[in-house]
């Protein structure tokens, strides 16, 4: 009975070590297209972003953006692709061929792994608010150059047209008074209306009061960072149940 709950286990541990070691083997192979094939990336980010309506001009410097600003994310997710990678077939090989030293190494460097995780989720969600006053204080560093006719002023136009017409419009981070142009922004007149002004100035935009964009990026870093605790603890949840199907393999 003990060894057929034995096989088992092992058949199971083999199971998932192949199929992650596939999955961590495509985040490295995106890391390398990151780098090495922009053009593709660019493609792959362009579908996504098609979704959400953006215009063809904002879309192309936004996404032009994330690609040349994306070299340390790549050899991040390289690196931790194939280290990852690498884990899991230690762990298949360890599992199909019964070494118990293996299996030791490979429990000892999960456990790790999930602590390290454990306290990384700990630091990044103890304060929910940390992560969307990064993000506001980044916004409110490309507001000034907004409309400027440089590439940096491009990405700010491109990056602020996108973010107060997402979802419900705004203007600017508290209203139309954070930009420094005599034509500001068509969201901050409300070109959703029925009959929008055809140029929007400070008088118009005076009289439509349209609201900031800060409760919109609190709301929504607020709304996504519940969804990644959640699977935060779902990923932390399989490790562990991992660890103690690695320890069962190795007492049976």
């Amino acid at each position: 009975m003990g060894c057929v709950i034995s096989c088992g286990l092992k058949l199971v541990l083999q199971i998932l070590n192949t199929i992650l070691f596939i999955a961590f083997l495509g985040v490295a192979v995106f890391g390398i297209l990151l780098k090495a094939s922009k053009p593709v990336v660019e493609n792959i980010i362009t579908k996504i972003f098609e979704q959400f309506k953006i215009g063809d001009d904002d879309m192309h410097q936004l996404v032009t953006f994330i690609v040349e600003n994306a070299d340390g994310i790549a050899i991040i997710l390289i690196v931790l692709g194939f280290a990852l990678a690498a884990l899991c077939l230690v762990g298949c090989i360890a599992s199909c061929c019964g070494c118990t030293i293996l299996l030791k190494i490979y429990a000892v460097i999960l456990i790790i792994f999930v602590l390290a995780q454990i306290i990384a989720v700990a630091v990044l969600f103890s304060d929910p608010s940390r992560l969307s006053d990064l993000l506001v204080k980044a916004m409110n560093e490309l507001l000034p150059h907004y409309g400027v006719a440089s590439d940096k002023g491009q990405t700010s136009s491109s990056v602020w047209n996108i973010l107060m017409s997402f979802d419900s419009m705004c203007c600017g981070m508290d209203g139309y008074t954070d930009f420094n142009v005599v034509y500001l922004p068509s969201q901050c007149c409300n070109y959703a209306l029925a009959n929008p002004p055809q140029i929007c100035d400070l008088k118009e935009a005076e009289k439509i009061k349209m609201p900031g964009c800060r409760e919109k990026i609190v709301t929504f870093i607020s709304d996504n960072l519940q969804i990644m605790l959640y699977f935060s603890i779902g990923a932390i949840l399989l490790q562990a149940a991992l660890i103690a199907i690695v320890f069962l393999t190795i007492c049976l």
